[in-house]
C-alpha cells in the first residue's frame, strides 16, 4: 500500500508530496479492515497478502488535549525518557534542517526476544491547522549495529494532528515496521495490531501531564520543533548517511537505439468460412492446377499440410456440388437425369511461397 515517496533506506529532505502521501494513506478506506474499536480508538490493518507485513492505521480523538501538547509530546526527547517506558536509549545525530534531523532508538522487548534499536531520520511540518511528522530508518556512520541488539527497520511510521471540531484534539497515526530477527510476519502483524491501541493511551495520558511538567523545566520554552531559531547550528551531511554496504539501486533500462530489427511476417491463416463461400479461397493462393478428383486417392505419399487442407476443401465443395445437383435432378425432367454425369474437376491451388507441392 502506497506511502510517502521514500525509498528503503533512503536518506532526503522530506517535501510536500511526502506529507500528502500520509494524509492519503489516513483518509484511504480501501484495503483496510477493522481490527479495533474502543474508547473513540480505532485500529485498522492493511489487507496484505499472506505472510506480508500489513501497515497499520489508528484514528483517535481525545476531548480534554489540545493539539499543541500532543505535538510537543511527539516532539520532545526529554519528556519521552518520562513516558515511554519501552525507550532504553536515545541519542541525537543532528539536523540536517530544521525540518529534519537523525537520531538513534533503541528499546526494551519482553524475553525471550532480544532488545531492538533503530536509527531514524524524522521529518515534520506545521501549517497551523495540521502538524505532522515522518520517520523512517537510514543508515547513519557513526551508529552501526550494536552488541545485544537487533536493528530494526521502520518502513514508514508517521502522525497527523488536528484541531478537533470542538474541543480537543484529532490523532491520525500510520506505522509499518520490520523488527528483523526470527519473528514471523503473521505474529509481527498480530502484536502490531495489538500494541498501537496502547501508544495511543499512553500518547493521551502523557499529553495531558505534558503542559505541567514542562513548565518546571529549566528551559520551559525551549521547542526547537516549533521555533526554529533554537535548532543547533551545525548540519549533518546526508553523505554520511549513504550505507557503503547496500547494494547499488538497479538501474533505469536504457532506451533501445538500435535499428529496428527485420520483422519476418507470419505466414497468412485461412479464416473459416461457411460452405458458400468456399469460392472465395481462392483469392488466397496464386496458381491454379487442375486435376482428377481421383488422382489423390491413388497416391498415398501425398501427405503435407498442403494436401491435407486442399482434400478438406474437396471434400467440402463435394457436398455442395452433390447438393446443388440433387436440387437440380429433383426440377428436371426423367430423361435428362438418366444422362451420364460428368466427371467431378477440382482446381486444387497452392502458394508460389513455397515453391512445390507437399
Amino acid at each position: 500500500m502506497g506511502g510517502a515517496g521514500w525509498a528503503r533506506g533512503e536518506a532526503r529532505v522530506a517535501d510536500d508530496s511526502d506529507f500528502e502521501a500520509l494524509k492519503k494513506l489516513l483518509e484511504s478506506e480501501v484495503g483496510w479492515t477493522l481490527e479495533y474499536e474502543k474508547d473513540g480508538v480505532k485500529v485498522w490493518a492493511e489487507d496484505a497478502a499472506h505472510g506480508a507485513l500489513r501497515t497499520v492505521k489508528v484514528v483517535a480523538e481525545f476531548e480534554d488535549v489540545e493539539p499543541d501538547a500532543l505535538y510537543d509530546v511527539l516532539h520532545d526527547p526529554e519528556y519521552r525518557s518520562v513516558w515511554d517506558t519501552h525507550m532504553l536509549a536515545a541519542e541525537d545525530a543532528g539536523h540536517i534542517n530544521v525540518n529534519n534531523d537523525v537520531g538513534y532508538y533503541a528499546m526494551s522487548c519482553p524475553a525471550p526476544l532480544k532488545n531492538r534499536d533503530f536509527v531514524l531520520q524524522r521529518s515534520w511540518l506545521d501549517t497551523g491547522d495540521e502538524k505532522m511528522i515522518l520517520n523512517h530508518s537510514v543508515f547513519h556512520k557513526d551508529y552501526p549495529p550494536r552488541k545485544g541488539y537487533v536493528r530494526a527497520v521502520s518502513l514508514l511510521t508517521g502522525f497527523v494532528v488536528r484541531t478537533r471540531s470542538g474541543a480537543g484534539s484529532w490523532l491520525g497515526y500510520v506505522s509499518r515496521s520490520d523488527p528483523r530477527g526470527a519473528l514471523p510476519a503473521w505474529l509481527v502483524n498480530r502484536v502490531t495490531a495489538q500494541l498501537a491501541p496502547r501508544l495511543v493511551q499512553q500518547l493521551h495520558a502523557a499529553a495531558r501531564r505534558y503542559p505541567g511538567w514542562k513548565a518546571l523545566t529549566d528551559l520551559p520554552y525551549h521547542k526547537p520543533w516549533r521555533h526554529p531559531e533554537q535548532v543547533p547550528p551545525h548540519r549533518i551531511s546526508l553523505d554520511d548517511c549513504v550505507d557503503p554496504d547496500a547494494p547499488p539501486p538497479p538501474e533505469e533500462p536504457k532506451p533501445d537505439t538500435s535499428k529496428g530489427k527485420l520483422e519476418v511476417p507470419h505466414p497468412k491463416e485461412i479464416e473459416s468460412h461457411s460452405v458458400e463461400d468456399l469460392g472465395d479461397i481462392s483469392s488466397e493462393f496464386s496458381v491454379e492446377v487442375e486435376e482428377d478428383s481421383l488422382d489423390h486417392a491413388q497416391d498415398p505419399k501425398k501427405k503435407g499440410k498442403f494436401y491435407k487442407l486442399v482434400k478438406s476443401m474437396k471434400n467440402r465443395r463435394k457436398s455442395v456440388q452433390v447438393a446443388k445437383s440433387a436440387d437440380n435432378l429433383a426440377d428436371k425432367p426423367l430423361e435428362e437425369r438418366q444422362e451420364k454425369k460428368k466427371g467431378f474437376k477440382f482446381h486444387r491451388r497452392f502458394s508460389l511461397s513455397r515453391g512445390r507441392e507437399d
